[in-house]
């Protein structure tokens, strides 16, 4: 059926679309709905940045592992905390390069290979660890240096992850969000 004015007139362009009141009751529906998501989303982004730290950590200590096994040297991390900054860690060959002693977990005078160096993204900290002096390693044979085991635990304002590694075998775990 074709649409007519009140006199007959055919109107060949009936009236389609929304008025002004109906786009602004939609437009107010959906800032309501924005306000009430984006805080929510940028916890969600936090956390996420936070395990994808933890997932690189376990990825570092099974690269070390691998790369002491395929050196035969002893590969060590050495971890430096925050203390009111956001903290770091070093993976690099503990070879007794720069007059040190191979296998002591130190990197002596800088001259031992750095292999990775880390430092924690914004809104993440490495919070602590239980290792001795904040150091582990892996010996030629894959295995932990002096069978030194001993968790990282990294966290945000809210969450945190702790990465453990075996003190016997070496093996890695990962438990959060705690």
């Amino acid at each position: 059926m074709i649409p007519r004015e009140k006199d007959g007139a055919v109107n060949i362009y009936p009236r389609r679309g929304f008025t002004t009141l109906e786009l602004l009751v939609v437009i107010s529906i959906l800032l309501i709905l924005a306000a009430i998501a984006l805080p929510n989303l940028s916890g969600w982004a936090r956390n996420q940045r936070l395990k994808g730290v933890a997932r690189d950590l376990m990825s570092h200590f099974q690269f070390a592992r691998l790369e002491a096994i395929k050196r035969s040297t002893t590969i060590a991390l050495a971890f430096n905390p925050g203390a009111g900054e956001v903290g770091n860690y070093t993976v690099f060959v503990d070879d007794g390069a720069g007059g040190g002693t191979a296998g002591n977990l130190i990197q002596d005078n800088e001259a031992e290979a750095t292999l990775r160096r880390v430092i924690m993204p914004v809104g993440v900290t490495l919070t602590s660890t239980t290792f001795t002096a904040d150091q582990a390693g892996y010996n030629a044979r894959g295995f932990p240096v002096l069978g030194n085991g001993g968790i990282v635990r990294l966290s945000t304002d809210s969450r945190s992850y702790e990465v453990e590694m075996k003190q016997t075998s070496g093996g890695l775990s990962l438990d959060g969000p705690l």
